[in-house]
């Protein structure tokens, strides 16, 4: 009898053995080393999905993460995709909710969210960037998806699903995935095909699956997984069980919502340009004017013109100015090709006592071009005179409006519209990166408006628009000017006074042509401007002195501008869900 129970206890001794053996030796098989921890690696998934009868999914995903001692270490990523796209290349939306990332034992856990416009996917950056971690931890991932389950086939229904995504960067030592469906599925009227392996195989290896009891489906992995192997699985069930998803107002059409921004803005933007950006109407015909109305600069001129505004042509036509008033002398010099080929050198030619005598914005002009300087190279202003525009574009304006030909309301609404236009320009660009491509275009339309009207905001007050008319007279005098033939030969030096003011209303051909018709080819033969010197002086004519202007003209302009992403036919990676992740 005590032979008869020893050798029970033996039996029994051995078969608990056994079994522990078998409960504990992937443990054993799997482990890890310290010193053979390189990186991140994922000891053990368990996950928990419930099938909802809405087509959603409820996810919880419990991730045992080992970085070993490695230094540096702050937590793991996981990335999952927002959409995913059946053989004939239709997209299905998946939306994504979560909500929670904490520990084993409830703790919330620090992440950041980051969405892909261009790649459709969300990533959870889980960890702290000031602290390190090391060797195992513990994260919670729960979160819903939407839309996971599939219609298309006339006889049956299917969750097609990537159960462990085949974008991980780093290995899985084991996984297991409990799937709880409705009671009216179960394994008697549900047919299952699944994949594992890297993307696009359609082996069966490295995993199985069991149902735990009739409405359970439960996968799980027999070898580790390494880096970009996954598993996908193909569950069919009959028809009617589920209904499809539908997705509310917002997420149908919420993105075009996005379009009441940019209406919105041109509402506004223009009820407040009739307002206080409106010119009032001068109700006269143009007619000539024959002289410089109000013996205005070119520099004042084009301000008013642009409403506010100071053009690179309008610098380049009072630099030019200051050289007719021989103030400066501007010298065109001839390079080597290989150190940038023409330039122009600008040199100041009178007492700088007689400097102060200038108009104000003339005045500052000079003293942001030359500094301390008697001569400088239009070359070396490329690099730095553009951060000198926006005073000069700011004392234009305040002088406009001291002289009482703009609006102070107007400008200062210019100053606003703009700020708000570059906030909304930048909002743009990082909602294309992040969000919606849809809100992007949104803000870029609106950012378009503000900047529109900021431009055209300044108001002329009345003062202002009868001068502006006056402008548009004296153009009309120049654009015209072989009509008025014998008034131009009553002016000494007409040519060269009006010529920066042709540069500023955009004319500057057609007034040499004009002025030669007037004073024929001979004059220019032996006309010689004193203010421009240089290798070209010497081959003077009208077309040669056109080309020269112009050349000036935009060597200027560069130099003062601003400078300035089922049934066994699917495979490993196919279907919704899935994803990766890695370590960071």
């Amino acid at each position: 009898m005590n032979l008869f129970c020893c050798d029970i206890f033996k039996k029994v001794f051995v078969f608990l053995s056994f079994g522990f053996l078998i409960l504990v030796l992937p443990d054993f098989s799997f482990a890890r080393e310290i010193e053979e921890i390189t990186d991140w690696y994922i000891k053990d998934i368990q996950s928990t999905v419930i099938v909802n009868k809405d087509s959603s999914l409820f996810v919880e995903e419990k991730i045992t993460a080992d970085c070993g001692r490695l230094p540096g270490k702050h937590g793991i990523f996981r990335v999952l995709p927002l959409q995913s796209r059946t053989e004939e290349g239709e997209i299905i939306k998946t939306p994504i909710n979560l909500i929670g990332i904490a520990d084993f034992e409830g703790n919330p856990l620090p992440y950041s969210t980051i969405k892909d416009r261009f790649d459709n996917t969300v990533t959870w950056k889980i960890g702290d960037p000031k602290k390190t971690v090391s060797g195992k931890n513990y994260y919670r991932i729960t979160y819903i998806v939407k839309n996971a389950i599939r219609f298309e086939n006339e006889d049956f229904d299917e969750l097609y699903w990537n159960l462990v995504g085949q974008f991980w960067q780093i290995d899985i030592d084991s996984f297991s995935i409990e799937i709880n469906f409705p009671e009216e599925i179960s394994k008697d009227n549900s047919q299952i095909y699944y994949y594992s392996g890297i993307f696009g195989s359609t082996e069966t290896e490295g995993a199985d699956y069991e149902w735990k009891n009739s409405h359970v489906l439960k996968f799980f992995s027999n070898r580790p997984f390494g880096a970009r192997e996954g598993l996908t699985a193909s569950i069919a069930f009959p028809k009617n069980i589920f209904t499809p998803y539908q997705p509310g107002f917002f997420e149908l059409w919420g993105k075009y919502l996005w379009f009441l921004i940019p209406i919105f803005s041109f509402v506004l933007c223009f009820y407040l340009w009739i307002k206080y950006g409106k010119d009032p109407k001068v109700n006269k015909t143009i007619t000539p004017e024959f002289e410089i109305p109000e013996n205005i600069t070119p520099l004042e001129m084009g301000a008013l013109i642009s409403n506010g505004d100071v053009s690179d042509e309008s610098i380049s036509a009072a630099i030019v100015d200051l050289a007719v008033k021989k103030y400066i002398v501007i010298e065109q010099i001839d390079r080597p090709w290989y150190s940038g080929g023409k330039d122009f050198k600008l040199k100041k030619v009178k007492p700088e006592e007689e400097f102060l005598a200038l108009p104000s914005l003339e005045r500052l002009l000079t003293e942001k071009i030359f500094g301390e300087k008697k001569e400088v190279f239009l070359s070396l202003l490329k690099a730095s005179f553009h951060k000198e525009m926006p005073l000069i574009k700011k004392a234009a304006a305040e002088k406009l409006a001291l002289k009482s030909l703009i609006s102070e309301k107007g400008r200062m609404l210019r100053t606003v519209f703009l700020i708000i236009a570059s906030i909304f320009f930048v909002w743009a660009v990082l909602l294309a990166w992040l969000y919606s491509i849809f809100a992007a275009i949104s803000l870029a339309l609106a950012a378009a408006f503000f900047v529109i009207f900021g431009r055209i905001m300044p108001k002329r007050t009345p003062k202002g628009a009868e001068l502006n008319w006056r402008i548009k007279g004296f153009k009309m005098y120049m654009e015209k000017a072989e009509t008025f033939r014998q008034r131009f030969y009553e002016k000494e030096n007409i040519f060269e006074k009006l010529l920066p003011y042709a540069m500023v209303f955009g004319i500057t051909k057609i007034w040499i042509k004009k002025m030669e018709e007037i004073y024929g080819k001979e004059y220019f033969q032996n006309y010689h401007p004193a203010w421009l010197a240089g290798a070209a002086v010497g081959s003077f004519s009208a077309d040669s002195f056109t080309s020269q202007i112009n050349s000036l003209s935009a060597d200027i302009a560069s130099s003062v501008g601003t400078s300035s992403g089922s049934g066994g036919s699917g495979y490993s990676g196919g279907g919704g869900g899935g994803g990766g992740g890695g370590g960071w």
